[in-house]
């Protein structure tokens, strides 16, 4: 069943053009996500409590128009199915009634202390009342970039203590972060990015580097620290 969110405007969220970042864009998917979760008895606490999380596995975002800070946004997002420890999400954000932006995501359900997959609950998938509506088809699950052959370039990135969460690793919202302040000469507007987030990356992480490639249509960001951590495709 899609849950709506009807979200106060912040307006940290908005750039010099006066138009929603593509950081902000997992930060809100992230804050519906967290509310509707909330909203069929399971806030974050209930999950920690069990020594379990959900972790972002990959995530698609396709973007028609950015809107303006002056929009009124309202979020729908909906479990699309479960399948043992994962977890399907889809997501649309509408800007004063239109359609603007819309996600579809894989999530796993982890063991915080064994960094392990755990097998969901009857209980869990059945409070979630999957709607098995497909906004951007099937196409994340068949979604599976490889790491560019070779990269053209490359940037470190400092990292801050308030870049890592409660969980105990790198926030999926830094990552947006970083891949936007090294695309700064890409366009998302009516492209599809993907981000597939390979391993954690850990408070005391100093710096990321960041490599850059082109590949036919696509473009291609690799976010290191000792080994790939994150694949970014812009396609």
């Amino acid at each position: 069943m899609p849950y709506i969110y009807q979200r106060q405007n912040d307006i940290s969220d908005y750039g010099a053009d006066k138009l929603l970042r593509f950081d902000a864009v997992l930060k809100i998917f992230q804050e519906a996500a967290i509310e509707h979760s909330a909203s069929v008895g399971y806030p974050m606490d209930s999950y920690m409590g069990n020594g379990n999380i959900w972790v972002l596995n990959r995530i698609l975002i396709q973007t028609v128009k950015f809107p303006d800070f002056t929009k009124h946004l309202t979020v729908k997002t909906w479990s699309r199915g479960m399948d043992k420890f994962k977890g399907f999400r889809n997501y649309e954000i509408k800007a004063d009634d239109e359609l603007c932006i819309k996600g579809s995501s894989i999530w796993l359900y982890i063991d915080i202390n064994k960094k392990r997959p755990v097998r969901l609950t009857q209980d869990m998938i059945e409070n979630y009342k999957d709607d098995p509506e497909c906004n951007m088809g099937r196409i994340i699950e068949h979604w599976d970039r490889k790491d560019a052959e070779n990269y053209t370039s490359e940037s470190v990135v400092g990292l801050r203590p308030a870049d890592f969460d409660v969980n105990g690793h790198m926030n999926n919202i830094r990552y947006g972060e970083i891949i936007s302040s090294v695309s700064q000469h890409i366009d998302f507007t009516g492209k599809t990015v993907g981000l597939f987030y390979n391993h954690e990356i850990m408070p005391g992480t100093q710096s990321v580097t960041v490599k850059y490639a082109e590949d036919g249509d696509s473009r291609i960001f690799g976010m290191y620290d000792d080994r790939l951590a994150c694949l970014c495709e812009i396609f």
